[in-house]
């Protein structure tokens, strides 16, 4: 029995000592593993960075550069006539000359037909001799009435008839002048529809003058593109007939049309040959001011809050932002548009995923 109770002793006394002996090699570090306060902080910071790569979202981005270049604005318009005019006849009587043809070309002042004025020169030389007779009465009643052997009365009398006289001859220099049926303007007979030897009264039609020199080109411009146009803008003139020509807008309509929502221009375009007719279907490339612009897919396209058009971009912050742009041009296989910063990085592949304001880690491609 007193063996046992010393084996016990010595057990317990064992197992004390070596518990003493874990406690004081620990706690000079050789099991236990040194941690710092700049251990734990590395931790945090790897932890934080983990979780801002785990928000941001991968996308595909392209640096695009502004370029300067011409604008143009294809349309469709007409050829019309400078100057349209109706003959008309002045003078009652028979035709005594035709001077043109249907199709001659007629210069300003030209003769084109004449009326029978033999009757017209007989009166004409009738009303001179009155007009001397007239004078010749008011100067002896002038001279009467200073020697206070006339009375005033005769006086205003015969000044009156002098007067009426000098107007009856003036109207017959008038009929003189319209027996001669001549150009306003310089231009081509479109038709002439009268023959030698008939007999036209007043304000009978006798046939159609026209100018095309300059030819005037009519274009309806659409509502938003008329701020585009000004008076002076140059426009390549193209027909079906392949002739080209380039001419100037010189006038825009004050009125627009409301039922197809346009603006009526007119270009003027030199035609010396009258090569160019009136009526002819004509294609128009109207050459706006040169611009800045940046060019890329359509498929880019979005719309923002507001509805506009617009473009989703990263900023310096690789956040995303959405920028409204204006269409400009439109080719085939891309569009150029106004509105960004000269140098701007556009998300090309993932932007359906991303929003404004989110946080994007973007490949750039070259």
């Amino acid at each position: 029995m007193e063996l046992k109770s010393k084996a016990g002793m010595i057990t317990a006394i064992g197992l004390t000592c070596a518990a003493v002996a874990w406690m004081v090699l620990g706690g000079n570090g050789i099991t236990v593993s040194p941690t710092s306060t700049d251990t734990v902080s590395q931790d945090s910071t790897l932890v934080t960075q983990t979780n801002e790569n785990q928000l941001a979202y991968s996308v595909q981005a392209k640096t695009l550069s502004a370029q300067i270049i011409e604008i143009h604005l294809p349309l469709s318009g007409q050829t019309a006539a400078n100057e349209t005019l109706t003959l008309v006849n002045n003078y009652h009587g028979k035709v005594t000359k035709l001077a043109v043809e249907k199709g001659d070309t007629v210069n300003q002042g030209q003769a084109i037909l004449a009326i029978d004025t033999r009757s017209l020169t007989s009166q004409i030389e009738q009303a001179k001799l009155l007009v001397k007779q007239r004078a010749l009465e008011l100067d002896g009643i002038k001279k009467l009435n200073a020697g206070n052997f006339s009375s005033k009365v005769n006086l205003a009398q015969a000044e009156t008839d002098l007067a009426s006289a000098k107007s009856a001859l003036k109207a017959l220099e008038i009929d003189l002048e319209n027996a001669t049926l001549t150009a306003p303007f310089s231009g081509i007979v479109n038709s002439l529809d009268v023959k030698q030897g008939q007999v036209l009264s007043v304000g009978t039609q006798v046939g159609n003058l026209v100018s095309l020199n300059p030819i005037k080109i009519s274009v309806n411009i659409p509502q938003n593109k008329i701020q585009q146009i000004q008076l002076g803008t140059v426009g390549k003139v193209t027909l079906e007939s392949g002739y080209q020509a380039e001419g100037a807008v010189s006038f825009i309509n004050a009125t627009a049309n409301t039922s197809s929502r346009t603006i009526q221009v007119e270009m003027e375009v030199d035609n010396p040959d009258n090569k160019i007719a009136a009526g002819l279907t004509a294609s128009v490339d109207f050459i706006l001011e040169a611009q800045k612009a940046h060019a890329f897919s359509p498929a880019l396209l979005t719309l923002d809050d507001s509805g506009h058009t617009a473009v989703k971009v990263i900023d310096i912050d690789n956040k995303v932002k959405i920028m409204p742009v204006v269409i400009v041009k439109s080719e085939r296989d891309q569009i150029w548009v106004k509105g960004l910063p000269n140098n701007v990085n556009i998300i090309t592949v993932g932007q359906g995923f991303v929003s404004e304001g989110d946080t994007v880690n973007a490949h750039y491609q070259d």
